[in-house]
């Protein structure tokens, strides 16, 4: 490989590419509304590029990369039967790419680089919401919110947690130079106080739950390896327990009470059962992707003028699944369960065996805070959005991970003729 190339496809020695790279895909998730169809051919550019150059960066590779995009491309799929081919053909396209994108960015991006260009990207987010200073009047809740330079809360709640989680990644779990500690304080304090600000019930509640993840993936991988499945059996089977018991104790709706919220979730449980009442109409393959909020739609039309969204556009069911099974029915639904799935097994299947504690652990709190998020938003199944890029980025990185693990330790078991010593430690894509 020469120079030039392992400059920009080598992760260890790419630094200069990919920061800048990951950053600037943040402020593009965030505001390309605000900033139009050139950053997002920026972001298209600078992912694409690597690619174009080395195609066999995913080609090497490929099986884990064919599974990862059977769900794009069943979205890809339903513009066959969609009630409206351009809106699906348009909208899966861009989904597809922002998809790709992560994987692409999966291969030739360290995690500790994804978590500072993360950290710069967010600062300017956050930086340019604090000078847009912005509040909007929240119809469902009856008062004002802070949502800076967006047009809801939560998303300002979301990219403030996002900071957070890169920022003290960059502290607790990586190396990182003692030039770089002044920026990330003041990263992460800023997306405290944004956070704060915003009264995000989402958000918060996923903040807690993405770090309760982070240092349990750590703590358990403190443990030995047999103590490690038994540990994790037991904190599941004991967050079930709680979980039932808080049921009969009224312990949600005094959560729901402590965050100001209703118990119909400020409209939420409305517009779900819009959405089981429209998806059941077909509810094998859906109206298709991206194909219910169109303008002219009566149903959609009613739930904007409901929902006071005057500008008709970039509303949704608030709940990914709910979401899928509308667009693309039981089917497509399947597919999104599965990478629920995934975001929960590979993880675990990771903290199990050996690599990076590190590295396992900043994953690890990603993929709560978007299965948490899952919940009320759609993060990643919609196009342009850092959780549809991080989910590919994060999946692609533990099966890469998994697979050099059993790689290792089968080449470390003892044949009749040899043993192998020096490959009894699996370093994994995380070193």
């Amino acid at each position: 490989m020469n120079v030039k190339l392992a400059s920009i496809i080598d992760p260890e020695q790419n630094t200069a590419y990919v920061v800048p790279a990951v950053a600037l895909s943040m402020i593009v998730f965030a505001y390309s509304v605000n900033f139009g169809p050139l950053s997002i051919l920026a972001f298209y550019a600078v992912w694409l590029f690597p690619f174009a150059l080395a195609p066999r960066v995913l080609l090497a590779r490929p099986g884990a990369v064919v599974l990862l995009l059977m769900l794009p491309s069943f979205f890809l799929l339903s513009t066959l039967w969609s009630d409206a081919p351009s809106a699906t053909l348009r909208a899966s396209i861009q989904y597809g790419i922002t998809f790709f994108a992560g994987l692409v960015a999966a291969r030739i991006t360290s995690p500790g680089n994804l978590a500072l260009g993360g950290t710069i990207g967010c600062l300017l987010i956050l930086f340019y919401s604090a000078v847009n200073w912005g509040y909007s009047y929240d119809y469902i809740d009856g008062d004002f919110a802070f949502n800076g330079a967006f047009s809801s809360k939560n998303q300002l709640g979301y990219f403030a947690t996002l900071a957070i989680i890169f920022s003290m990644s960059l502290i607790g779990v990586f190396r990182t130079p003692r030039v770089l500690l002044p920026m990330i304080a003041v990263t992460a304090v800023s997306g405290c106080g944004m956070l704060w600000m915003s009264d995000s019930a989402t958000s918060l509640l996923s903040a807690l739950v993405a770090f309760s993840a982070v240092f349990f993936a750590g703590l358990v991988m403190l443990l030995a390896p047999w103590l490690r499945r038994a540990t994790v059996v037991l904190a599941l089977t004991g967050i079930a327990a709680m979980v039932l018991a808080s049921q009969h104790l009224g312990a949600f709706d005094a959560l729901l009470a402590a965050f100001g919220k209703d118990t119909t979730l400020t409209g939420r449980t409305y517009l779900w059962n819009q959405a089981f009442e429209i998806g059941a109409r077909q509810p094998v393959l859906g109206l298709g992707y991206n194909a219910f909020w169109v303008h002219g739609r009566p149903e959609a039309e009613a739930l904007w003028d409901t929902f006071y969204i005057t500008a008709r556009s970039g509303f949704h069911f608030h709940n990914a699944l709910i979401e899928t099974y509308v667009g693309t029915g039981l089917v497509g639904l399947g597919f999104v369960i599965a990478l629920c799935v995934l975001l929960i097994v590979m993880p675990l299947s990771a903290v199990f065996g050996r690599g990076n504690v590190g590295s396992l652990m900043f994953f690890s709190g990603l993929a709560a805070l978007f299965l948490v998020r899952s919940v009320a938003e759609v993060d990643f199944v919609t196009p342009h959005t850092v959780g549809s890029f991080l989910v590919a980025f994060i999946l692609l990185r533990l099966f890469d991970h998994n697979r050099n693990v059993r790689h290792a330790a089968s080449l470390s078991r003892p044949t009749r003729s040899t043993r192998h010593p020096s490959l009894s430690t699996a370093t994994g894509v995380f070193e």
